[in-house]
Protein backbone atom coordinates (compact mmCIF):
# COMPACT_ATOMS: atom_id res chain seq x y z
CA UNK A 1 0.00 0.00 0.00
CA UNK A 2 2.57 2.24 0.73
CA UNK A 3 4.98 1.42 -2.09
CA UNK A 4 1.44 2.53 -4.70
CA UNK A 5 1.14 6.28 -2.86
CA UNK A 6 4.47 6.66 -3.07
CA UNK A 7 4.54 5.64 -7.12
CA UNK A 8 1.31 8.27 -7.35
CA UNK A 9 3.02 10.73 -5.40
CA UNK A 10 6.24 10.44 -7.86
CA UNK A 11 4.11 10.03 -11.45
CA UNK A 12 2.30 13.30 -10.18
CA UNK A 13 5.62 14.78 -10.11
CA UNK A 14 7.04 13.16 -13.06
CA UNK A 15 4.14 13.47 -15.06
CA UNK A 16 4.07 9.65 -15.54
CA UNK A 17 1.58 6.88 -15.69
CA UNK A 18 1.92 5.56 -11.89
CA UNK A 19 2.21 1.87 -13.70
CA UNK A 20 5.59 3.60 -15.18
CA UNK A 21 6.73 3.59 -11.69
CA UNK A 22 8.65 0.52 -10.03
CA UNK A 23 9.60 -0.38 -6.98
CA UNK A 24 13.48 -0.83 -8.78
CA UNK A 25 13.42 2.14 -10.44
CA UNK A 26 16.21 4.03 -9.52
CA UNK A 27 15.90 7.64 -8.33
CA UNK A 28 18.40 8.92 -11.66
CA UNK A 29 19.03 11.20 -14.24
CA UNK A 30 18.76 8.02 -16.23
CA UNK A 31 14.87 7.32 -15.49
CA UNK A 32 14.85 11.49 -16.04
CA UNK A 33 15.09 12.02 -12.17
CA UNK A 34 16.53 15.05 -11.26
CA UNK A 35 17.90 16.18 -7.58
CA UNK A 36 15.11 18.72 -7.75
CA UNK A 37 12.20 15.54 -8.41
CA UNK A 38 13.65 13.80 -5.64
CA UNK A 39 13.54 16.66 -3.30
CA UNK A 40 10.13 17.34 -4.10
CA UNK A 41 9.24 13.76 -3.77
CA UNK A 42 10.60 13.85 -0.69
CA UNK A 43 8.70 16.41 0.60
CA UNK A 44 5.49 15.33 -0.73
CA UNK A 45 5.69 11.73 1.07
CA UNK A 46 6.40 13.70 4.05
CA UNK A 47 2.84 15.65 3.96
CA UNK A 48 1.26 12.77 2.50
CA UNK A 49 2.36 10.30 5.24
CA UNK A 50 2.30 12.91 7.94
CA UNK A 51 6.70 12.00 8.94
CA UNK A 52 9.84 13.48 8.59
CA UNK A 53 12.29 11.63 6.51
CA UNK A 54 15.86 12.84 7.83
CA UNK A 55 18.64 14.44 5.27
CA UNK A 56 20.82 12.06 6.12
CA UNK A 57 18.10 9.28 5.39
CA UNK A 58 17.45 10.72 1.51
CA UNK A 59 21.16 10.10 0.68
CA UNK A 60 21.02 6.28 1.23
CA UNK A 61 17.91 6.54 -1.34
CA UNK A 62 18.73 4.45 -4.51
CA UNK A 63 15.24 3.36 -5.55
CA UNK A 64 11.81 4.13 -5.22
CA UNK A 65 11.39 0.88 -3.51
CA UNK A 66 13.87 2.34 -0.67
CA UNK A 67 11.82 5.19 0.28
CA UNK A 68 8.60 3.40 0.66
CA UNK A 69 10.51 0.62 2.92
CA UNK A 70 12.08 3.84 4.68
CA UNK A 71 7.89 4.96 4.90
CA UNK A 72 6.74 1.45 6.06
CA UNK A 73 9.49 1.61 8.74
CA UNK A 74 8.93 4.85 9.84
CA UNK A 75 5.31 4.69 10.19
CA UNK A 76 5.35 1.50 12.21
CA UNK A 77 7.61 3.21 14.57
CA UNK A 78 5.25 6.08 14.75
CA UNK A 79 2.65 3.08 15.37
CA UNK A 80 4.22 1.74 18.29
CA UNK A 81 4.92 4.94 20.08
CA UNK A 82 1.93 6.32 20.04
CA UNK A 83 0.71 2.95 21.24
CA UNK A 84 3.33 3.02 23.68
CA UNK A 85 2.63 6.79 25.11
CA UNK A 86 -0.96 5.60 25.37
CA UNK A 87 -0.17 3.32 27.67
CA UNK A 88 1.67 5.64 29.99
CA UNK A 89 -0.91 7.92 29.95
CA UNK A 90 -3.50 5.37 30.84
CA UNK A 91 -1.23 4.28 33.82
CA UNK A 92 -0.59 8.03 34.91
CA UNK A 93 -4.51 8.61 35.52
CA UNK A 94 -4.96 5.09 37.22
CA UNK A 95 -2.36 6.17 39.82
CA UNK A 96 -3.90 9.69 40.52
Amino acid sequence: MTFKKTAEILADILGLDEEEITSDMELTPEFEIEKLHVAKFIIECEKKFKITIHDENVHTFRTVGDIAKYIESRLSEEEGNSSESSEEERMWWYYV
